[in-house]
Order: structure tokens, then C-alpha cells, then sequence
């Protein structure tokens, strides 16, 4: 994976997730002999399902909170669209997974806490706080955007409740909260897990919150793992919520047999499955335009480069800028590739400083071709410049330059995020 092997360094997320949560369900079953997978496979499934569109609905927010950008993206759209589908099914089956483990294994068996008295004022309190955190996210999400990693627990949790559903208020009011201790170690552990795994992946999100992009721990400011914990009760109860509709069946094993002679209406299941697929197409599209900022990219698609060294390059199977930086990785390495490229030595190491760049942060090269039109080919270049003013010296070049017309400026965090880490480069 580090060496840009693929399909190790670009489905990593892929290839550690799903493994996650097949071991983990393992561990479940041979632990009380009862696991999500092995003996609710229905249930299972139709989780998969509500995990793609569960994370969607968090990807259509971060079209206004402007939170992270995904970067060295699939460019064959069906493959990418499937790509996300995929990732995105992990998420519930990771989290509920692990809070499953956390329970078998006993952790928190006699924890008690005094018991809460549920009355109206409860349940209305709750609503009116979560109905004006939804409103202060969409309304002011440079302030307010923690504020969606816990919204939907106060707005739906007193519905759960009050329909009957599984809920966190009902285990409160008998005097246990072990269910949202769970849950929240369940989600410091994969936010964990999540990050370190996508430090590592080439195809990987990079935060750009606001006010907190100084002090990070793998991509993620240090701060932001804060939201994991309350990000999983979050989905326990959107999940609950969604099972009031089914009959209160639910993916846990005291309940995912519940009402089984009641069943939803064929037409219901039909209407609210294509509305689910339209809005994360929708929503799929929006992101290529909005939140994927690079592309898996080709040397020969560097302007720098020329057409004669481009065809050397491919024919030698130096198809991305990570291998050209791997193959040039020692003095005899990068004497070999100059004979073979026929380049000077000064001419190698230009186009080795071009690909270190296209390779900081999966820049990738689209967005080093319009840097380059800049005159900045190397970090050391970057390091040295002032991310707005860089940002408005690219948006007034775009209207006068042919070369960058049709190349989309990055927004002004994704410059702040390049030029950090460029002076980080540097500073090492």
C-alpha cells in the first residue's frame, strides 16, 4: 500500500473494514453462539441498505458544512458510484458490530445509574433542542456543524420513546444507561480505526473544519474525535426511528423477530426504496461536483511532462506519480530513470519536485497543472505562499487563462490544507 501498489493503496479503506466486521461478527458468534450475520442475515442486508443511505444523508450536510473533501477519487463514474456504496454500507455493520462485541464480552454488566422520571417536560425539551440544532446547522454551519454529529438524538429519541421503539429513554427511565455507554465506546473505537486506516489509503477524506485545523491526529483535528461517541448513539436512534416503521424489528437480537406476522406493504417498500436510491444518486453527484477534489491521475497527464517522456514512462509501467517517486527513491534509481527517460539530471529532478507536489495531500495532477500555470512546480514554491491570496490570484487567472478555464478552483480551506502541509514538508 505505501509503495502505491494496487489495489492495496487505493480500496485500503475496503480492504480493512470489511474484514473488521467479519471478524468481529465471528468473535460475537463464538462468544453466546448468536451473531448479526449468522443468524440475522435479513436483517443484515437490509442494514447494508440503510448504512449507504444513513452516510449519505451526512454527505448531502456536508455540501453546506463544508467539512472534508475526498481526494485520488476513481474517475470511471460507475466504479467510483459503487466504490462509495460499498464504503459507505460499513458504517452501521462497524459500529453496531462492535457495540455488540463490547456487550458480549460484558463490559459495563452492572452499571446502574438512578432512574429518570420520562414526563412531558422531558420529551418536549428534547425536541425543541434538536429541532433548533438542525435549524442552527443549516442556518450557521461555520458555528454550528458539530451540532449534526448529535441533532437527530434529541429530535428523535422522544418519538422512539413515545411510539414504543427502542429507545435510550425508555433504558434511562429503568435505571440503565449500559446501551449508550456501549455506543459511545463503540464509536471512539472505529473513529479511531477510521482514521488511522484512512491516514494510510491514498483514496482518503481530509478534514477541513473550521477553526480547528491546526492540532490533528491522523487527518483528523484532535477535537473531532469528540464527535465518534455521539455520531453512533446518533445512528442507534435514527436506526430505532426507522424501525417504528417496520413493527419496531430492529437488528438486535431481542428484538429483530418482533411482530413477525405484520409485515411493511410491498407498494410502501417500493416507494421509499426508489426515493432512498434517487437521493443518494442525487446526492453521489453532487459530491463529484463539490467534495471530490482529485482524481486517480496519469503522468502523462502533467504538463510538464513531454509527449516522447510520457510514452518512455508508460512503457517503463511508471504510471502514477507515487511510482515515479518510488522508482526514483535512490541516487542509482534516478540515474537509471534519467538514461532511460534520456533527461538531465536537472530535468529529472524537476519533474520528481512536480510529482512530490501532485502527491502532497492527493493534490493530484489536475490541480498541480493549475498551480504550475502559477509557477509553482515544487513545494518549497508552495511553502512559501499566502493561501487567500493565492486562492483570488488563481480565481482571477481562471478567467484570462485557456489552460485553467475549465479547471474547477479548489475552495480557499483546500489551499490553507496544501500550503500547511507543504511548510510542515519543509520545517521536517
Amino acid at each position: 500500500m505505501l509503495k502505491g501498489i494496487e489495489p492495496f493503496a487505493s480500496w485500503f479503506y475496503y480492504l480493512a473494514w470489511w474484514p473488521y466486521i467479519l471478524i468481529i461478527d465471528s468473535l460475537i458468534y463464538r462468544i453466546k453462539r448468536n451473531s448479526l450475520i449468522m443468524d440475522r442475515k435479513g436483517e443484515f442486508l437490509l442494514m447494508l441498505f440503510w448504512s449507504v443511505l444513513f452516510w449519505t444523508f451526512f454527505e448531502a450536510v456536508n455540501l453546506i458544512i463544508k467539512n472534508w473533501y475526498y481526494v485520488n477519487v476513481v474517475p470511471i463514474l460507475a466504479i467510483r458510484w459503487l466504490g462509495y456504496g460499498v464504503a459507505y454500507a460499513t458504517v452501521l455493520p462497524a459500529l453496531f458490530e462492535t457495540t455488540e462485541l463490547l456487550e458480549s464480552v460484558g463490559l459495563f454488566k452492572n452499571s446502574s445509574v438512578k432512574p429518570l422520571s420520562v414526563n412531558r417536560f422531558w420529551i418536549t425539551s428534547l425536541l425543541v433542542l434538536g429541532i433548533v440544532c438542525v435549524i442552527g446547522v443549516f442556518s450557521y454551519p461555520i458555528y454550528c456543524f458539530p451540532l449534526i454529529w448529535a441533532s437527530f438524538i434529541f429530535l428523535l429519541e422522544p418519538i422512539n420513546y413515545r411510539w414504543g421503539g427502542k429507545s435510550i429513554l425508555r433504558d434511562w427511565e429503568k435505571g440503565s444507561l449500559r446501551k449508550f455507554y456501549l455506543l459511545l465506546v463503540a464509536g471512539f473505537i472505529c473513529g479511531m480505526l477510521w482514521e488511522f486506516w484512512n491516514f494510510w489509503a491514498s483514496t482518503k477524506w481530509i478534514y477541513t473544519v473550521p477553526f480547528f485545523e491546526e492540532l490533528k491526529l491522523f487527518e483528523m483535528p484532535v477535537l473531532g474525535f469528540l464527535g465518534f461517541p455521539p455520531f453512533t448513539v446518533e445512528c442507534y436512534v435514527l436506526y430505532n426511528f426507522i424501525s417504528l416503521f417496520r413493527y419496531r424489528r430492529g437488528w438486535e437480537e431481542d428484538i429483530y423477530r418482533l411482530n413477525q406476522g405484520k409485515r411493511v406493504k410491498p407498494l410502501w417498500i417500493l416507494a421509499s426504496s426508489l426515493a432512498a436510491i434517487a437521493f443518494c444518486l442525487t446526492t453521489f453527484d453532487a459530491m463529484d461536483e463539490n467534495t471530490v477534489n482529485s482524481y486517480w491521475s496519469e503522468l502523462k497527464e502533467l504538463q510538464a511532462i513531454s509527449p516522447e517522456v510520457a510514452v518512455s514512462l508508460t512503457s517503463l509501467g511508471i504510471i502514477t506519480p507515487k511510482k515515479f517517486l518510488v522508482k526514483a527513491g535512490s541516487e542509482q534509481g534516478r540515474k537509471d530513470l534519467a538514461l532511460k527517460l534520456m533527461l538531465s539530471e536537472h530535468e529529472l529532478m524537476r519533474l520528481l519536485k512536480i510529482a512530490e507536489l501532485a502527491e502532497l495531500k492527493g493534490m493530484g495532477i489536475t490541480n498541480v497543472n493549475m498551480l504550475s500555470s502559477m509557477g509553482i512546480e515544487q513545494i518549497q514554491n508552495l511553502a512559501k505562499q499566502d493561501p487567500r491570496v493565492l486562492y483570488e490570484k488563481l480565481l482571477a487567472l481562471k478567467k484570462n487563462n485557456p489552460q485553467i478555464e475549465r479547471i474547477p478552483i479548489p475552495r480557499e480551506a483546500i489551499f490553507r490544507v496544501w500550503v500547511r502541509e507543504a511548510q510542515h514538508k519543509i520545517n521536517d
